[in-house]
């Protein structure tokens, strides 16, 4: 598992593991050391050592996960080549503009309101507001609308088939029963 999502510049060390059979070692007990009925007992391991002396299991501080701290990344400005920029249409030309050294009339003029300019302002903002709301509202109950007429015409809709079903049906069997009294015509049944 890895720490973090990958990215495509990230490098990625792998460790490649081989099965290795290792030779199987038979040390037979020959000593009768144990008492008679007394259970034989091997070597403990060392998980079993450390809970007996209340051992903590050692930890590696490079094996502790720790916050990932990424660099916000900087990607370099897309570099178009003249002569690629020579035969791009106009639309697809970089726009350059370079930097102002001096403020344009917009941003240096400042629009001071008086009282009546400020009412007239925020009446005109409260205007906006109530048609918004009211557009917002309509467009709604319109959908609202909609989706009832969608219904009544799926509705409609089945009941024009069912209906034109059964006409068909109708003058189908009509027309097999005309057949069928033709052909005996025919053959002279009857």
């Amino acid at each position: 598992s890895f720490e973090d999502r990958l990215l495509l510049s990230d490098i990625v060390f792998l460790r490649g593991w081989v099965r290795v059979d290792v030779p199987r070692f038979y040390n037979p007990v020959t000593s009768l050391l144990n008492a008679k009925g007394e259970k034989w007992l091997g070597m403990r391991t060392v998980g079993q050592l450390r809970h007996e002396r209340s051992i903590p299991i050692p930890v590696n501080p490079d094996s502790i996960y720790k916050p990932i701290e990424r660099p916000a990344r900087v990607f370099h400005k897309l570099q178009v080549p003249k002569q690629l920029q020579a035969q791009l249409p106009y639309k697809s030309k970089p726009k350059i503009e370079s930097a102002r050294k001096r403020e344009t009339l917009e941003q240096k003029r400042a629009v001071v309101m008086d009282a009546e300019e400020k009412k007239l302002a925020t009446l005109v903002q409260q205007l906006n507001t109530i048609r918004n709301d009211r557009s917002v509202k309509a467009k709604a109950k319109a959908a609202v609308k909609r989706a009832a007429r969608a219904k009544e015409t799926a509705k409609e809709e089945a009941w024009r088939a069912t209906l034109q079903k059964e006409t068909r049906k109708k003058r189908y069997r009509e027309e097999g029963q005309a057949e069928k009294r033709k052909a005996m015509k025919t053959h002279g049944m009857k």
